[in-house]
């Protein structure tokens, strides 16, 4: 957890703390780091997801933008261990299609395949609650692989 509150300081406007508590970052702003906004839909705010790491987890980061502001709603934390021959996607689909809000760790495969289809984890970035909940990942059928056709 002392990586992570590192990790954070670095990130976050907010000045360094001694706090421990992964809730403690909840409504803090990140400054900037990777990743992506959700398709607007019917929500009048924008949301998205961005990617941080420490030593042993990946980190993602569910924000909402308040005033131009990237304010994080919620976290969600994943082993390193897990993403050995596995890789995080977004993009993925159930039987009702494409839906932005779901991310899933799925089984790394050939690179020419457009979908991964062999999936191990899935979380929905649920934009109603302002949480990441666990899916079952029968639910999900595929996931766009973002380096297709390259």
């Amino acid at each position: 957890m002392k990586n992570i509150i590192y990790l954070f300081m670095i990130i976050f406007s907010s000045s360094y703390s001694q706090q421990n508590n992964r809730k403690y970052w909840i409504g803090k702003e990140i400054k900037s780091e990777s990743g992506f906004l959700l398709q607007k839909e019917n929500f009048d705010t924008d949301f998205g997801i961005a990617f941080s790491y420490s030593d042993t987890k990946t980190l993602l980061l569910f924000f909402k933008i308040e005033n131009t502001k990237k304010i994080i709603i919620d976290i969600l934390e994943i082993d390193k261990k897990e993403l050995q021959g596995n890789k995080l996607t977004e993009y993925c689909h159930t039987i009702k299609g494409a839906d932005a809000e779901i991310i899933a760790l799925v089984k790394e495969t050939d690179n020419n395949a457009e979908f991964y289809t062999k999936i191990k984890k899935a979380w929905r970035a649920n934009r109603k609650i302002g949480k990441f909940e666990k899916i079952a990942k029968r639910k999900v059928k595929k996931c766009s692989n973002e380096n297709y056709g390259n």
